[in-house]
């Protein structure tokens, strides 16, 4: 028993002596939100800047084009994006995307950032 407390207790201040890892605020996080086709879509927290201006990445990958017409983000896909404001959102601004190659972003392991 007091080699159980003497580990939790050393982790403990191992774990308390590590730096913080930094927030990366333009990883966007949480579920994509299927809506027909290839558009998928999801509520945005953090922007910095105009919605006009935003760009999306899928890892490293600059996609676009950007503002595309919602028709055409669900039946062509490939990487369009529009970010735009929902009134019916509690968050602000919504986020309609497809990837770069029509898979869903929930489950093809890559990371999505919007600058």
């Amino acid at each position: 028993m007091i080699g159980t407390t003497l580990f939790a207790l050393a982790s403990s201040a191992f774990l308390y002596a590590l730096p913080p890892s930094p927030i990366d605020r333009d990883l966007l996080r949480g579920s994509f939100y299927w809506l027909q086709g290839y558009a998928y879509q999801i509520p945005v927290k953090y922007l910095n800047g105009e919605l006009n201006a935003a760009r999306l990445y899928e890892d490293d990958k600059l996609l676009g084009p950007a503002n595309s017409d919602r028709e055409e983000i669900a039946t062509k896909g490939g990487g369009r994006f529009q970010l735009f404001r929902d009134s019916k959102s509690f968050f602000g601004p919504v986020l309609l995307l497809s990837t770069s190659d029509n898979t869903n972003p929930n489950t093809n392991g890559r990371k999505y950032h919007l600058k």
